[in-house]
Order: structure tokens, then sequence, then C-alpha cells
């Protein structure tokens, strides 16, 4: 396996465990009981994709007996989403002041997962892992999607609700009209 793909693995390794601290602190912050919720389902999902992960990552054996067989830049390091952002998300994550500002934090770093996982996807050249890839690029989609919402509802709780209970009304009357 090359360096580069062995340091893709190692990167979403990271990002991952790194989710599960961040996701972790946010829940421990945030004061809406849903926002919490949704932040602590987070760290579960964060904890199964590093577990599926690790799998795909060599043992340290391997790992040391390749990296002396290559070429790789030694001084190299891993960076991922929460180490680009660096200084900036620490401060973003301890002053936020509302829930709302940790939901558009989430948002933002869901959003640079999705990009990170979809390039690995296309860099991966094992068909189990660019389904993996995929599979996350997805599950990151899914958070996004789902912090919109929250977003949606912390921002305008009124008109958010309105609108679900447009919806179920419709479904409701679509199954009502069906048996007639």
């Amino acid at each position: 396996m090359s360096e580069s793909l062995n340091n893709i693995k190692s990167i979403a390794l990271q990002m991952e465990l790194d989710g599960i601290k961040f996701y972790n602190h946010l829940a421990s912050k945030t004061l809406h009981p849903m926002g919490r919720a949704i932040f602590k389902s987070f760290v579960e999902d964060e904890k199964l994709h590093a577990k599926r992960l690790q799998a795909l990552l060599p043992s340290q054996d391997e790992t040391i007996q390749e990296t002396d067989k290559s070429t790789a830049h030694p001084g190299g390091r891993v960076v991922t989403v929460f180490q680009s952002l660096g200084e900036e998300l620490k401060r973003r994550v301890d002053v936020h002041t509302n829930d709302i500002d940790a939901v558009r934090l989430a948002i933002e770093i869901e959003e640079k997962g999705v990009k990170f996982y979809e390039q690995a996807a296309k860099d991966a050249h094992d068909k189990k892992e660019v389904e993996l890839y995929r599979f996350l690029a997805g599950e990151e989609k899914t958070h996004f999607s789902i912090l919109k919402n929250t977003l949606e509802y912390l921002e305008n709780t009124e008109l958010w609700e309105a609108e679900n209970e447009g919806r179920i009304y419709d479904m409701w009357m679509n199954m009502v009209n069906k048996k007639t």
C-alpha cells in the first residue's frame, strides 16, 4: 500500500477521533435538548466511522516496515479538518454565545468532511476503500442535512413547526385519499 493512501486513511481516522471530541464538547455546552441530543448522536456515529477506518489501517508493524521502505518525507504530518482550523476552531467553540453558533460551526465542519471524503474516494484505488469513503461522505452529508434542519428550527421555531405540521397534514390527507 502506498504511503499517500495510508496517510489518507490516517487523516480520515484522526478526523473521526477529533470529531468525537468536538461533538462531545458541543454537547456539553449546548443548552437546547434537541441540539444536545443531535451532537451526542454524532459522537456515536463518529465512533462507528473510526472503527471502520481502523479496520483499513495496517498494524503498527506493517506501518513501520512500509515507512522504512518508502521515500515519504519524514517530516510530513497528518492534517485533519480540525487541525487545519486550529486555534480559530478552539476559540469559536469556547466562545460561542448560543446554540445557533454551535450548529453553524458544526455545519462548516461537516461541509469540509464531505469534501475530504469525496476526494479520498477519488484518490483510492481499492474498491472497498472507495465504497467506505463514499459511505463516509454520505454520512457527513446526512449530518449536514440534520444540522441545517436544526439551524432552521432554532432560528425560526414557529415557521419550522408550521411547515412540518403542513407536511404531516399533507401526508395524512394523501393516506386518507388513497383509502377512498
